[in-house]
C-alpha cells in the first residue's frame, strides 16, 4: 500500500504541474488577446497613439486600459505634426496617425504618402462695436489718441495742429 500511495501522490503532483502549465498558457493567451494588434495602416487617434508600444506604452483593446508611454504626450505629437515631422490624417478637427507614420517619425524616415500639415490660423481678434465698450475702454482709447497727437506735436511738423473731434 505504501507503493500505491506514493504512485498516487506522484500522479497527483504531475496533474498539478500540468494544470499550472495550462493556466500559465491561458494567462499568456489572455494577455496576447488583451493587447490590440495594429497594422501599419490602422489609424489611431493621438490620445491612443501615445499608448502605442513603439512609444513605450501599452495599447489595449479596451481604450480605458491603455497605458501611455513615459516620453510622449498628445501635445508632443501635435507639435511634431505642426512642425511637419509627423504625418497625420485629418478627419474633421481630429488627427489620426498610423503605426507606419509613427515608425517613420521615430526613425526619421521620409514618407511621401501624406502632405505636410499647415499650422492652424490664429483666431481673429474680437470685433467690438462702440456700444459694447465700457467707459474705461473708451478712456483708454482716447488716452492713446491723445498720446499719439502729443507725439506728432513734439515732432514739430509745419502743419497746423490736428484738432480732436469730440463725439
Amino acid at each position: 500500500m505504501d507503493d500505491e500511495m506514493q504512485n498516487i501522490m506522484r500522479l497527483h503532483e504531475e496533474d498539478l504541474a500540468a494544470t499550472r502549465r495550462a493556466l500559465e498558457i491561458m494567462d499568456q493567451m489572455r494577455g496576447h488577446f488583451q493587447f490590440q494588434q495594429t497594422e501599419d495602416d490602422t489609424p489611431l487617434s493621438l490620445e491612443r497613439a501615445v499608448c502605442h508600444p513603439l512609444l513605450g506604452g501599452t495599447l489595449c483593446i479596451d481604450p480605458a486600459a491603455d497605458v501611455p508611454g513615459p516620453s510622449f504626450t498628445v501635445a508632443s505629437l501635435r507639435r511634431a505634426i505642426l512642425k511637419g515631422d509627423l504625418k497625420c490624417v485629418h478627419h474633421g478637427r481630429l488627427h489620426f496617425v498610423t503605426t507606419g507614420q509613427l515608425r517613420a517619425w521615430i526613425t526619421r524616415e521620409t514618407d511621401g504618402s501624406t502632405t505636410l500639415v499647415s499650422p492652424p490660423r490664429p483666431p481673429a481678434p474680437p470685433a467690438f462695436s462702440s456700444m459694447t465698450l465700457t467707459l474705461h475702454e473708451k478712456r483708454q482709447g482716447s488716452a492713446s489718441v491723445n498720446l499719439a497727437l502729443a507725439a506728432l506735436d513734439s515732432i514739430g511738423s509745419s502743419n497746423p495742429p490736428i484738432k480732436k473731434r469730440r463725439k
